[in-house]
């Protein structure tokens, strides 16, 4: 089955699979920058609408504050040019994820870990949550090719791999796991 097959069954049955609130969230997530613009959508993302209430999840209680201050303009805004009849926006910083709240797995056992590359090889991402399945596979494909690209390759697979593996087992874990 091709991507296109996929994207297409998925395009037919997702108006089906997902509730009222779910879409119109949706709707709200493809215009955000637009209705807050771009420095405030950098700091502040839709995550939820439940019972007529558009949640928020915001970098730090500043902006949280500035958005508290702009919450009715931004409401007439979402009423006006959606027709969602939202009674009210809460922002919270409780939800919010930064690209640096990556999971930090803490002792010596993943500090030495040979799968884990230096720090200024991982690339700082966070993928948005997109309406576009194809925009989202694009993005996560280059991600992974700009992480693996300065990585050298395994001897039996070919397919990139940390140096630390290298050393260790002299092939990737999964070939390493395959001759166990």
């Amino acid at each position: 089955m091709s991507f296109q097959e996929l994207q297409s069954i998925l395009s037919a049955i997702e108006p089906h699979y997902h509730s009222a609130e779910r879409q119109q969230l949706r709707r709200i997530l493809e215009h955000w920058i637009d209705l807050i613009g771009a420095d405030l959508a950098a700091q502040a993302q839709p995550i939820a609408i439940q019972r007529n209430i558009l949640e928020v999840a915001t970098s730090s209680p500043v902006w949280t504050q500035t958005l508290v201050f702009k919450r009715l303009s931004i409401l007439k805004q979402i009423r006006d040019r959606f027709a969602i009849d939202l009674s009210d926006i809460r922002f919270s910083t409780v939800q919010w994820r930064s690209q640096q709240n990556q999971p930090v797995i803490e002792g010596d056992l993943w500090q030495n870990h040979p799968s884990r590359l230096p720090v200024a090889s991982q690339a700082v991402t966070q993928l948005t949550l997109l309406h576009d399945s194809r925009t989202a596979f694009e993005r996560w494909s280059s991600l992974i090719q700009s992480r693996s690209q300065h990585l050298p390759l395994c001897p039996n697979c070919k397919s990139p791999t940390p140096p630390g593996e290298l050393e260790r087992w002299t092939v990737c874990s999964l070939c390493a796991a395959r001759n166990a």
